[in-house]
């Protein structure tokens, strides 16, 4: 082979490992973003389970009082 063939060759390797150099810094950004928008589901998520804890603690507690209130 001549030497301009091998130089060709390896170009062309290197110019595939660019590409799937660039394919794989794409789909780790896209990871990335998904990974941050269930952060997000998952923050809401807890926010309401708090708020849906509290509430049913506070009816809870309401309906013992009135209970209390009404068996005296």
């Amino acid at each position: 082979r001549c030497m301009m063939q091998q130089d060709h060759d390896v170009m062309l390797a290197i110019g595939r490992l660019e590409g799937k150099l660039d394919s794989l810094l794409q789909m780790r950004q896209q990871q990335q973003q998904e990974i941050k928008d269930i952060e997000v589901r998952v923050r809401q998520l807890e926010h309401m389970k708090s708020i849906i804890i509290g509430s049913a603690g506070a009816v809870s507690a309401g309906v013992s009082l009135l209970l209390n209130f009404l068996n005296k």
